[in-house]
């Protein structure tokens, strides 16, 4: 199994990559011997992260800032991926993300002003639906010439029951669509596409945004009685990248402390 998880030698570009989850599922990635491209907003955040990673998994490692709602920032980010890693990429990880606004979140559709319906919604689905969208279609073609690959995008539990906040309910739901094309699409090119549903993850992008009495609730939901950690979503992303998943495509994983039971 150890040998089945081994990443090396293989490249990987992971979207949202210099902190929180998306920082722990490049090192995960690097720590199995994948060379990572870590892109973010931020160029310096981003370069910051690649040189720590290269320095402690012994990796290439390349920091790169994109905005991944623009098709245009995403097309000349895949190209300067594409040069660095001479024409190989093995693993998308779509995990960049609207950031975490407790005012969308908690606020039911009735209850949205009306000035902000469409600014609300569109502008996490640019980023979350639109962007898993960008950076895929811009190293389908890659994948394709190379006839494999694994395509991993990061979605969340209100895809699969609902929440409040319905922008990003409507756009971790439409992840999940795309997710579900590209397997039945790109399945004879032996490029696998999956998913993770998460639930709480104790990130200072979310847990350190709510209130303790929140923070606790959040916790005793989960029959396992606790947030989850970054790094278990970067071991369950290794899974589906590696060679351990080979015959699951189209799957979506929920990683949630087992709040969702199907």
């Amino acid at each position: 199994m150890s040998d089945m998880l081994s990443m090396k030698g293989q490249f990987a570009l992971v979207t949202g990559g210099s902190r929180g989850i998306g920082r722990a599922i490049a090192q995960g990635l690097a720590e199995a011997g994948c060379h990572v491209a870590v892109v973010s907003r931020s160029e310096v955040d981003a370069a910051a992260a690649a040189r720590e990673i290269a320095d402690s998994a012994g990796v290439r490692a390349l920091g790169l800032a994109c905005d991944v709602g623009r098709m245009e920032s995403v097309h000349a980010l895949v190209g300067k991926v594409r040069r660095w890693s001479s024409e190989k990429l093995d693993v998308l990880v779509c995990n960049a993300g609207y950031p975490f606004l407790p005012e969308i979140w908690n606020t039911n559709l009735d209850a949205i002003p009306r000035e902000k319906l469409e600014a609300w919604h569109l502008d996490v689905l640019r980023t979350d639906t639109l962007g898993s969208l960008f950076c895929t279609y811009e190293v389908l073609p890659v994948m394709m010439a190379r006839r494999g690959g694994s395509i991993i995008y990061i979605s969340s539990t209100p895809a699969l029951q609902g929440f409040k906040g319905t922008p990003y309910t409507i756009a971790k739901a439409g992840i999940l669509g795309l997710m579900k094309d590209v397997a039945s699409e790109y399945g004879s090119y032996n490029i696998r596409a999956n998913a993770l549903a998460l639930g709480n993850i104790r990130t200072p992008a979310t847990f350190e945004k709510l209130d303790f009495r929140t923070q606790e609730n959040f916790a005793q939901d989960a029959p396992l009685g606790r947030w989850g950690q970054p790094e278990e979503v970067a071991r369950a992303v290794l899974f589906l990248a590696s060679a351990a998943s080979s015959f699951m495509t189209g799957q979506t994983l929920v990683v949630d402390g087992g709040i969702v039971r199907r």
